[in-house]
Parts: C-alpha cells; sequence; structure tokens
C-alpha cells in the first residue's frame, strides 16, 4: 500500500494490512476455492461478477480457503462494486481496488519483489520478465551467475526456457528424476552428465530448475531459485492475463460449435476474433481432483492451444494440428499424472480424419475419444480417433440410456437365460458371429459338438426374435454383444 505509483485504494479490512502475502493468484472465476492454498493476495478483473449474489459467493470461496485478501481491477465495471465491499466485509477480507491503468502484471511484479526483499540486482529477474514478456531473459541471468547451463522445465517434460538446447528425451528424464523425488530438490545423474533439480512452483502447474552443476557437490540452488521462481510467477501472472482475454470467445464457440445456439456468422466471428485459421485438432482432457481443471489446462499449455475452455466436466481445446499433438500428449500426460499421485488423467484427440470435417465433428470424436480412454485403467489414458474402429466411435457416440434400451432389448433375455441355467448362449453368439456364421468352426473353437452350437443359436433366435441367417439381425446382435463388452469394462 505504500507504493503510491501503483495507486491502490483500501475499501474494506484497513486494519488487517499486517498479513504476510505468500503467493500472488491472478482469477476471473465466481467460485476460485479449488485452486487456492492458503497466503495468496487473489487479483481479479471481476468478469465473474454477473449480480450482486455472486460476490458473496465470491469472497466467501476466498475466505475458506486462507487467502490474505483481495485486489480488484476497477476497469471491466467502472469501479469495485458495494456487494462486492460488504462481502469482503463479512469474511474479514482485505479488498483493495487496483487503477483501470494498473497492469496486475505491475502489481504482482512489486508484491513478488517486496516479499522476497532481495537486493535491486535481483530485481533484475522480474524487470527481465517484464520487458521480454518470456522466461528466457531471467534464466539467462541466472545461467551467467552460475556460469552453468540451466533450462526451465515443466512437469509435463516441456522444455519452457533453455540457456542452451537440450534433447527432448533428456528433458523427459530430468523430469521423470524429478517427480520421483516427490517435486522436491535433488541431484540427478545421465549418461556421465550431473544435474541438480530444484522446484519453482507448486502441483499441479509444476515448474522447475535444472542445471548442469559438473559434479559440484557444493552448489546451492536455493537462494537463486526463490529469486527466479518469483520470476516465473510473474510470468504465470502474465499468461494469465493473455489467456483471460481469449477465455470468454473460446467459451462462446465452444457451446455453440455443441450446442447450434449461435448462426453460422456468429461462430464465423468468433472464430475470426481467435485467429482460427489454421488446420486445427481438438483434444478433451478430465483430470480428477479439485484443481483438474488447471491441471488440464497445464498439459494443454504446450500445444499452444487456439481455443480452450471448460465445458461438462472436461477440458476442451482447438490446437494446431500440425504436428500431430496425440504423441506429444501422451508424453505429457505420463510425465504430470506422476506428478499427480491418486489423480487420473484421461485425454481424447480427434484423429486425422476429421480434420477436414470442421471444428464441431472434431470436438466430439474428440470428447468420444477421451470417454474410451477412461475404460482403460492406466492412470495417464490417451485415445486418439485414429486408434478408435468405427464399432467403438458409434458407441462412445450414444447417450447411455439408448445405449441400455438398445442392449437389454436384443440380449437382455439371453443374459437372463445365461443366468439361470449358466447355458453359455451369448458366449457360443460371439464365437458364432466372430466366425462369420461357420458353425464347424464356433463348435471347434468352443470344443463342442456342431448340433450343440445349432441348439444353442435356435435358443437365441427364439429369445430375441432375431433370424442369425439374416445379415442385418446379425449386425443388431453383434452391437448388442459390444455394448454388452462396453459395460463390462465401465
Amino acid at each position: 500500500m505504500s507504493a503510491e505509483d501503483l495507486g491502490l485504494r483500501v475499501l474494506t479490512g484497513g486494519d488487517l494490512l499486517d498479513r504476510t502475502v505468500r503467493w500472488v493468484f491472478t482469477t476471473d472465476l465466481r467460485d476460485p476455492g479449488r485452486y487456492l492454498a492458503g497466503g495468496e493476495l487473489v487479483l481479479t478483473g471481476l468478469m465473474w461478477r454477473r449480480r450482486p449474489a455472486d460476490s458473496e459467493v465470491f469472497a466467501a470461496a476466498v475466505a475458506a480457503r486462507g487467502a490474505v485478501g483481495v485486489a480488484a481491477g476497477a476497469a471491466a465495471l467502472g469501479g469495485v462494486p458495494d456487494d462486492l465491499v460488504e462481502a469482503c466485509a463479512r469474511h474479514g477480507l482485505p479488498l483493495l481496488e487496483v487503477p483501470a491503468e494498473v497492469s496486475f502484471a505491475a502489481l504482482t511484479r512489486r508484491v513478488m519483489t517486496d516479499r522476497r526483499g532481495r537486493p535491486a540486482d535481483r530485481g533484475a529477474l522480474l524487470a527481465a520478465v517484464a520487458a521480454s514478456g518470456d522466461l528466457a531473459a531471467p534464466l539467462a541471468i541466472v545461467a551467467g551467475e552460475l556460469g552453468r547451463p540451466c533450462w526451465i522445465l515443466g512437469s509435463t517434460g516441456a522444455t519452457l526456457a533453455a540457456s542452451r538446447p537440450l534433447p527432448p528425451a533428456l528433458a523427459e528424464t530430468l523430469t521423470a528424476r524429478f517427480h520421483r523425488s516427490g517435486c522436491q530438490p535433488r541431484r540427478a545423474r545421465h549418461a556421465g552428465r550431473a544435474f541438480a533439480l530444484h522446484p519453482l512452483t507448486p502441483a499441479p502447474r509444476s515448474r522447475f530448475l535444472a542445471v548442469e552443476t559438473g559434479g559440484d557437490p557444493d552448489l546451492d540452488l536455493g537462494p537463486v531459485a526463490a529469486d527466479l521462481a518469483s520470476a516465473v510467477a510473474l510470468h504465470a501472472a502474465r499468461e494469465e492475463e493473455r489467456a483471460a482475454a481469449r477465455r470468454v470467445p473460446a467459451a462462446r464457440l465452444v457451446r455453440g460449435l455443441l450446442t447450434d445456439d449461435r448462426s453460422p456468422r456468429e461462430l464465423g466471428e468468433l472464430r475470426a476474433d481467435l485467429g482460427l485459421t489454421m488446420p486445427l485438432t481438438a483434444v478433451s482432457v478430465a483430470v480428477t481432483g479439485a484443481d483438474g481443471p488447471a491441471a488440464a489446462a497445464f498439459l494443454l499449455h504446450g500445444l499452444d492451444p487456439a481455443a480452450i475452455t471448460e465445458w461438462d466436466g472436461e477440458t476442451l481445446a482447438l490446437v494446431p494440428a500440425d504436428p500431430d499433438p496425440a504423441p506429444r500428449l501422451r508424453t505429457a500426460a505420463r510425465l504430470l499424472a506422476a506428478a499427480l499421485p491418486s489423480r487420473r488423467l484421461t485425454v481424447g484427440v480427434s484423429g486425422t480424419a476429421s480434420r477436414g470435417l470442421g471444428p464441431r465433428e472434431a470436438l466430439q470424436e474428440a470428447r468420444n475419444a477421451r470417454r474410451l480412454a477412461a475404460l482403460r485403467p492406466d492412470t495417464a489414458a490417451v485415445t486418439s480417433g485414429d486408434d478408435i474402429d468405427s464399432v467403438d466411435l458409434l458407441i462412445a457416440a450414444m447417450p447411455r440410456g439408448i445405449r441400455r434400451r438398445f442392449r437389454e432389448g436384443l440380449i437382455g433375455a439371453v443374459e437372463a437365460y445365461d443366468a439361470r441355467h449358466n447355458a453359455r448362449l451369448l458366449d457360443t453368439l460371439s464365437a458364432f458371429l466372430s466366425h462369420s456364421g461357420s458353425w464347424q468352426r464356433c463348435a471347434a473353437d468352443l470344443h463342442v459338438h456342431v448340433n450343440t452350437v445349432r441348439y444353442r443359436m435356435r435358443r437365441v433366435e427364439e429369445l430375441t426374435g432375431r433370424d442369425l441367417g439374416r445379415f442385418p439381425d446379425r449386425v443388431d446382435l453383434f452391437l448388442a454383444l459390444r455394448l454388452a463388452e462396453w459395460e463390462r469394462r465401465r
């Protein structure tokens, strides 16, 4: 508050300004509680406020998670509404008004500099981020100070900044080693090279510093990593500001594509606003846990998404189609899952064949592919539309109620008969269809007499009312069996 150039104004909680700020968090969510760990100064542009009651939801969520205060931008609404002032007062939250001409990046830079209390030369890292807009400049300062090669890596194995090139395979190896340490400081050796690894930001958006030590056992990264962490926090705040500007049109575009509630002209305008001119691939991601959407967004960050939004429990994105993102997502998902114990991460990617069909079809295929990925037992499962045969894709696209009615209507009586008599009618039907209706091959496969197969198939026809001599009826029964298999795997 003593920084006169920032022009901050206390709206409530002036007697609580002695609280210590541990971190800065920027959000435009009405309920950001799941992203807070305590001790944050929460910066918000108030884009979430649609009615007065929203302020109570916001203040309650922020206070419940232990944030030390709120700084609200005045630009969006022309000032901070009284209902937010009253809500923050009720929950014991200091509320500061940020003038329209002051950016959140500038405020973050000032807070993080003061928090560290470092000499002015350490502020050079923050100034480097402010001037360049990326992490390469502050990392170059660190590398020059240490006299050693340095890299900033993400928990997906991506190299976010480098003082010299790092092979992707080595970046993935160092990331895996870092995760095995519980994302704590550690030393690692690979192919005769020695590295020191030090965390910069917490999960799920973990970033860490890797330094090639040359075998020096006395190299202490703690102080320089603390300073670099401030620069990384500032960079993250600026990225969040840029992402927030695209979030609203991206959400409108995805909603319009999936619900048909916008005209082709409106969709075209939204695509133009987002710059969606290149061939695109759709990706659907779901991560279990309260901070799942944040983890999903971090996974997609390395793909440079043209549009990203949350929809019905998934994070959906449109990303450049070239190069094919599926291989990178498989590696990134595997590495990120290692940093998020006891979580499941499922990803669906639209296939190459859908690129000529438009973003609506690509999004639907990606969502269906993710549903298939969710059936796999892997902690991190990625399925591409190119991995799916036409039957599985058809089943994934069917609503659950229709799948159940179709299966029960066709083979429900056969399932009940098998349950009562252990007659193995379904097993025999599956073998019969897989052998293209050959009695002899089916009997040989099941190690029974041909007449047994004939008897069982007559019983199936009686119970289902279908004729196994007709191709359309065989197709219906085949689909019903696949649906039964699908339900067993869920």
